[in-house]
């Protein structure tokens, strides 16, 4: 399907992209409304802090006529499906590494939300998580103590959504209350408002059923006290825009034209926003400041709601957040994904990163992988002379050890062939087929067998590829050796090479004699690699 956009697609400036460190991640965040498509670009540092680069919003109106009929129309999934292939042009232009997508009522709600997530998928190659109604609610939450922070609580956070309504009440620790409604603006909408201007009888019933269905999870808020309250979502951001206009224009001195993104809304500019609001048509709400023109049909059953909360809970003051879905997202990905952040400022080498992220998938003993891997290189090193192999080979051989014990996390028994399956099967993207097979050889050969051309695994591998396994091999065998006890008493390394044999000299931190014992019992492939005896003991 060619990129191409509907006329009334809108792309913002754009910015320029700034570098990325190694050891930093972008990711998207993309949510699928009811009523728009939201995503947000973020990058993630190695400490974990989250900043948002760059922000994008298209009101496709996917719950515009789904809510009635509780199917998605053709359009309304072709207007989206070309709406998220521009987002994610745009994702890899900010060289975002993951793009994460969730999809609210409109689709969750739907006959047909399988059919467009399915679409989604086979187009874009991208996987939409349909989140049930109180995940959404948890989402927000999560946004919107990243955005504003919530310390001093009880809070009370309010989310007006085109198909839902979330009410949440929550401390800085965790939320104490999460309720979602089906009160959104798109669907009260379709179900109350027929004329335009909304009719007295219209707006007569659409508050009667405010009343009925507000009153049990107000009820409920009331119970915590909150202190604070903060409202969030597209309409309550252009409801608050609105109504400080009208404060300031009431205001001496005060400049009506001033575009600065209210940060709290009052009781008394809001009644008079609402009043304005249902007494205009669409084409004259359209053009009233503050009011984004797409939101013209639905935002009087927003307002109406806000207003509604605002009077039952006697709202003084209600503090405006644009963090809200996206930003959830955003950190309970980043809560998912921590491990791999810290490796990743541990190892900003793509390669390293990979090696170490499948270690930890697998629960490896990681002291005891990374003490066999130095020692293993540390012979590498010293042995360089006679086995004549290069860095690339080095790394490998470094990437073997450090993955030899894999299997382990499967079970003990036959722990070096669990070790070459999971390696196989680990996903290690950076690395190149051959490259993957040698490091899983590597590690399958640290005990047991030699290696041998009976073995398929091994006889697939380009010839000087099977020379590194089976030097690699060779080391890994002593290295391993060399920490029998898992307690990392082995410090240092050196040797003395003659013409028929090697003396490997061990310094050690203490007692090192099960070590000694253990590297001597398994210098076999070692002796017939390079044919040379070697005798290992610890350092006088």
């Amino acid at each position: 399907m060619p990129l191409t956009a509907p006329a009334n697609v809108r792309t913002p400036r754009r910015r320029r992209v700034p570098s990325l460190h190694p050891d930093e991640l972008r990711v998207a965040a993309i949510d699928v409304g009811s009523n728009s498509i939201h995503m947000v670009v973020a990058q993630v540092d190695s400490s974990g802090g989250i900043s948002v680069l760059w922000r994008v919003r298209e009101m496709v109106g996917l719950g515009r006529t789904s809510f009635p009929s509780k199917r998605l129309t053709k359009v309304s999934m072709d207007r989206a499906t070309v709406t998220l292939r521009r987002f994610l042009v745009e994702a890899h232009r900010w060289q975002c590494e993951d793009i994460v997508a969730v999809a609210t009522s409109a689709v969750r709600e739907a006959e047909n939300g399988g059919e467009f997530i399915e679409r989604v998928r086979s187009e874009l190659d991208v996987h939409i998580r349909v989140v049930s109604a109180r995940d959404e609610a948890r989402l927000i939450y999560l946004g919107v103590r990243h955005g504003v922070g919530l310390r001093g609580g009880p809070n009370f956070i309010l989310d007006i959504g085109g198909g839902s309504v979330e009410f949440i009440v929550a401390d800085a620790e965790k939320p104490l209350l999460l309720e979602s409604r089906k009160l959104g603006a798109a669907r009260m909408t379709a179900r109350f408002i027929k004329s335009d201007p909304p009719e007295p009888k219209e707006i007569k019933a659409l508050l009667a059923h405010y009343e009925e269905q507000l009153a049990p999870v107000l009820e409920q808020v009331r119970q915590f006290r909150p202190r604070r309250f903060i409202g969030t979502s597209g309409a309550i951001l252009n409801l608050a825009a609105m109504s400080a206009r009208d404060r300031r224009s009431g205001e001496k001195n005060g400049d009506p034209d001033d575009d600065a993104r209210p940060t709290i809304l009052l009781p008394d500019p809001l009644e008079r926003t609402v009043k304005s609001l249902t007494s205009a048509t669409a084409d004259e709400r359209a053009t009233m400041p503050g009011l984004d023109e797409k939101r013209k049909d639905q935002i009087v059953a927003a307002a109406l709601l806000l207003e509604e909360v605002v009077r039952r809970l006697e709202i003084k003051e209600m503090q405006v957040s644009a963090s809200a879905l996206r930003e959830g997202v955003l950190v309970d990905y980043l809560a998912r994904h921590r491990p791999e952040l810290e490796i990743r400022r541990e190892a900003p080498q793509p390669r390293r990163r990979a090696v170490l992220d499948l270690g930890r998938r697998c629960h490896w003993h990681r002291e005891h992988a990374e003490q066999v891997a130095r020692l293993c290189v540390r012979l590498f090193d010293l042995l360089r002379p006679l086995h004549g192999l290069g860095r690339d080979d080095r790394e490998l051989i470094e990437y073997g050890a450090l993955l030899h014990d894999l299997g382990a996390s499967i079970g003990r028994a036959r722990h070096h062939k669990h070790s070459m399956y999971l390696v196989l099967h680990g996903d290690l993207e950076p690395f190149s087929t051959d490259e993957v097979r040698t490091i899983a050889n590597i590690a399958r050969y640290h005990r047991k067998a030699f290696p041998t051309r009976r073995h398929p695994g091994f006889a697939r591998l380009p010839r000087h590829l099977r020379r590194t396994v089976r030097v690699g091999a060779a080391l890994l065998r002593i290295a391993d050796g060399l920490d029998r006890t898992n307690c990392a008493v082995v410090r240092e390394l050196t040797c003395r090479t003659r013409k028929r044999d090697i003396d490997l000299l061990v310094h050690s931190r203490g007692d090192a004699e099960l070590e000694l014992w253990s590297a001597n019992a398994r210098k076999r492939l070692f002796e017939k690699t390079f044919g040379r005896a070697i005798a290992i003991r610890g350092a006088d």
